[in-house]
């Protein structure tokens, strides 16, 4: 081997190393990023809050038979009713909600697991008014 194949060889290592350390050091910033992230989406499925204090207010929404929960999602975080529309569509499949059609009075300090199980109960119309004012 000539002096110029071994210096090539050499170079494309360093190269290759080089670019290596690169990518492994891109994953762990991702990863550092990604931690708080992960904790925060599984926070928001599992303790979800809620987006007002009470007395919140009261928002109305009228589920149909063709209403999905995407849909759903989008109209409740629309009215400022959920703080994220991804976390309610994974809780309604999580913890298996059957919706039912109706005219729901809604809080905006409801959690979305509180709306959810109204949803499941079918407690159209409910009496839940903490907005007293």
């Amino acid at each position: 081997m000539s002096k110029e194949t071994t210096s090539k060889k050499k170079t494309k290592r360093r190269l290759a190393s080089f670019f290596g350390k690169i990518v492994i050091y891109i994953l762990i910033l991702i990863l550092i990023a990604g931690i708080p992230f992960a904790y925060q989406f599984g926070h928001s499925i599992f303790y979800g809050s809620s987006v007002d204090i009470p007395p919140g207010r009261n928002v109305g929404v009228s589920i149909d038979e063709n209403t999905s929960f995407g849909q759903l999602a989008d109209i409740l975080y629309g009215d400022g009713i959920i703080e994220n529309k991804f976390s309610f569509e994974i809780q309604a499949k999580f913890f298996d909600i059957r919706m039912h059609t109706g005219d729901y009075i809604f809080n905006s300090s409801q959690t979305s697991r509180e709306i959810l199980e109204m949803i499941d109960e079918g407690a159209s119309e409910s009496n839940y008014n903490d907005n007293k004012s």
